[in-house]
């Protein structure tokens, strides 16, 4: 049928393990640098989050402050 050397089967077989060595290193590289953006975005996700938190409390600290001044001024209006 057809018939390999001992040459070719071993520069074969050393080419396919090398072409998976290859495969497994590029497939690790490319896991981490994922990982990295993974963790990079997840801290700016988390620095955006803690910001809206902040805001909201600053709207809803500026909106008691209104209702107070608001009330304030009626009552001087109405001694008036």
């Amino acid at each position: 049928m057809f018939e390999l050397s001992t040459n070719a089967v071993i520069y074969i077989g050393a080419g396919l393990i090398t072409g998976f060595l290859a495969g497994i290193i590029l497939m690790l590289f490319i896991v981490q640098n994922l990982k990295k953006e993974q963790s990079l975005l997840k801290r700016k996700y988390e620095k955006t989050s803690v910001g809206a938190d902040d805001s909201e409390l600053r709207v809803k600290t500026l909106e008691n402050k209104i209702k107070t001044l608001e009330a304030a001024l009626e009552k001087s209006l109405k001694k008036d």
